[in-house]
C-alpha cells in the first residue's frame, strides 16, 4: 500500500504546485499590467521557487530586474537562459530583452548582435506569409506640390496632455520640415476641440474616425486608414508623441527620391521589431486588403496584447510585402540590407534623450491642488501675452495632481513663456 500512498502524495503535491502557480501567474500579470516591475520580481522570485526551469518565468524575471534598473543581474539571466535551448524554443520576447538590456548598458556590439539575432529569427517566421504583389513599374514620383497625396499619419485619442501638445508641436513642425506633406489626425471626440482647432490652425487634416471603424479597429490602427485611401500616393505613420525632426526628414527625403516601395527607420536599441507601427511608410498598393477587413480577420483568429496590436498586425499581415522593396535606415542593427542614415543639418530637439521615434513626455510635473482625493482638477495653459493655449483635467491624489509633459512644454514653463495654472473648479474623477 505504500507506494499508492506515496503516488497520492506526489500527486497532491503536483496539484498544489500547479493550484500555486496560477495564482502566482495571476498575481503577475495583474502586476504587469500596472506597470509594478517591483512586485513582478518578488511574484516570478515566489514562482521560480516552485517551478526554477521554467523558461517564460525566467524571462519574465529577466524583464522585471531590467525594468526595476538591475540590467547586469537581468544581462546574466537573460545570457544564461539563451543558452538553454534554440532560439526558436525560447520565449519570444526573450532575445529583445537581451538587446535592450544591453544597451542600457551600454553595449553596442552585442546590441547589434541580438538585435539582428532577433529580426532574422522573426523574419524567418513571418516572411512565410501571404506576400501581396507590387504595382507594376516603379513607386509613383513624389509631388511636393500636391501635399494631399503625400500624408504623415497619426492616431490621436483621449484628452492627455503628453499626446495631445506633442501632436500639435507635430503638426506645427511638419510645416518646416515637411512642405510638401499632410499632416493627417484621425481621432475622436476624447480630443479637447480646443486642441483639434490648434491642429486645424496649425495646417493638419483633422479627421473623425466614425462609428462603425472604431468599432472594427483598435484606436492605435486608426492611422493605417491612410492605406485604404486611393487619393494618396504615399504615407509615413507615426506616434502623436515622438516629435519629427531633421534626421527623420533627411531619411524621408532619400526614400522618396529611390525605387523602393516602402520605407522603415531603426534608432534605438529597442527598435527590434519587425516594422515598428510609427516609423514606417509607403506607396498606396491597391493589391493589399482593405485595413479594416485584414483587422477583422487577424483579430478573429488571436486575441493580440492591446498595447502591442498595431505590430503584431503589421509583421503578420504587411512585412511580407513591405520586405520585397523597402529602404531602411537603420545604423543600429544593419538588418535586411539597411543604410546608415544620411546627413543632415543640427536636430532641433536640444535634449539628450531625442532619437527617431523617441517618447517626448519622458518628465513628470506636479502640481499642488486644493481639491479633494479623487476630485478632477482642471488647469490650463497661458501663454506669455496671457493667452490660454489649452486646458486639461487631472486627478487629484494627496493634495496633487501629476501629468508627464512633452519636454518642450516644460523649457517654456521654465522660461517663463509659458505658465500652468489651475482653473478654481471641480468634478469627480
Amino acid at each position: 500500500m505504500r507506494p499508492v500512498q506515496n503516488n497520492r502524495r506526489s500527486a497532491d503535491l503536483i496539484a498544489k504546485q500547479e493550484q500555486q502557480f496560477h495564482q502566482l501567474a495571476s498575481q503577475f500579470q495583474e502586476a504587469m499590467r500596472k506597470a509594478d516591475y517591483q512586485k513582478g520580481k518578488e511574484l516570478a522570485e515566489a514562482t521560480l521557487r516552485i517551478m526554477p526551469r521554467n523558461q517564460d518565468v525566467q524571462a519574465s524575471y529577466a524583464l522585471c530586474l531590467m525594468r526595476i534598473g538591475e540590467y547586469e543581474k537581468s544581462y546574466k539571466l537573460y545570457k544564461r537562459l539563451l543558452k538553454t535551448a534554440p532560439l526558436n524554443q525560447l520565449p519570444s520576447t526573450m532575445i529583445d530583452g537581451l538587446t535592450e538590456v544591453c544597451g542600457w548598458l551600454q553595449r553596442p556590439e552585442e546590441v547589434r548582435r541580438y538585435g539582428l539575432m532577433s529580426l532574422e529569427e522573426a523574419d524567418k517566421i513571418f516572411s512565410a506569409g501571404k506576400v501581396y504583389p507590387l504595382p507594376a513599374g516603379n513607386p509613383p514620383p513624389f509631388n511636393p506640390n500636391n501635399p494631399q497625396e503625400n500624408v504623415i499619419s497619426f492616431t490621436l485619442f483621449g484628452a492627455a496632455p503628453r499626446y495631445c501638445e506633442a501632436a500639435v508641436m507635430n503638426a506645427i513642425v511638419s510645416q518646416d520640415l515637411f512642405p510638401g506633406w499632410e499632416c493627417r489626425f484621425y481621432l475622436d471626440d476624447t480630443v479637447p476641440q480646443d486642441i483639434q482647432e490648434r491642429l486645424r490652425k496649425a495646417g493638419a487634416n483633422v479627421i473623425k474616425v466614425d462609428e462603425a471603424t472604431r468599432q472594427a479597429l483598435p484606436a492605435l490602427m486608426w492611422r493605417f486608414l491612410v492605406l485604404d485611401d486611393p487619393k494618396i500616393k504615399r504615407y509615413i505613420i507615426r506616434d502623436a508623441d515622438s516629435l519629427l525632426s531633421e534626421r527623420e526628414q533627411a531619411a524621408i527625403n532619400e526614400w522618396v527620391n529611390s525605387d523602393y516601395w516602402y520605407h522603415h527607420i531603426r534608432d534605438y536599441f529597442t527598435h527590434s521589431e519587425l516594422i515598428l507601427a510609427g516609423l514606417w511608410g509607403g506607396c498606396h498598393n491597391e493589391n493589399i486588403p482593405s485595413v479594416v477587413d485584414a483587422t477583422r480577420e487577424y483579430l478573429s483568429q488571436q486575441e493580440a496584447h492591446k498595447r502591442f496590436v498595431d505590430q503584431y498586425f503589421l509583421r503578420q499581415y504587411i512585412w511580407p510585402t513591405v520586405r520585397q522593396s523597402v529602404l531602411s535606415h537603420d545604423d543600429i542593427f544593419g538588418f535586411h540590407h539597411a543604410k546608415p542614415f544620411p546627413a543632415h543639418p543640427p536636430i532641433r530637439w536640444k535634449t539628450n534623450k531625442f532619437h527617431v521615434g523617441s517618447n517626448t513626455s519622458y518628465q513628470r510635473v506636479a502640481v499642488s491642488s486644493k481639491l479633494a482625493d479623487g476630485e478632477l482638477q482642471a488647469w490650463e495653459l497661458i501663454d506669455e501675452n496671457g493667452v490660454k493655449q489649452a486646458e486639461y483635467r487631472s486627478v487629484v491624489h494627496n493634495g496633487v495632481w501629476e501629468e508627464y509633459l512633452p519636454f518642450f512644454t516644460l523649457d517654456q514653463v521654465n522660461d517663463k513663456t509659458l505658465t500652468i495654472r489651475n482653473i478654481n473648479t471641480s468634478e469627480k474623477a
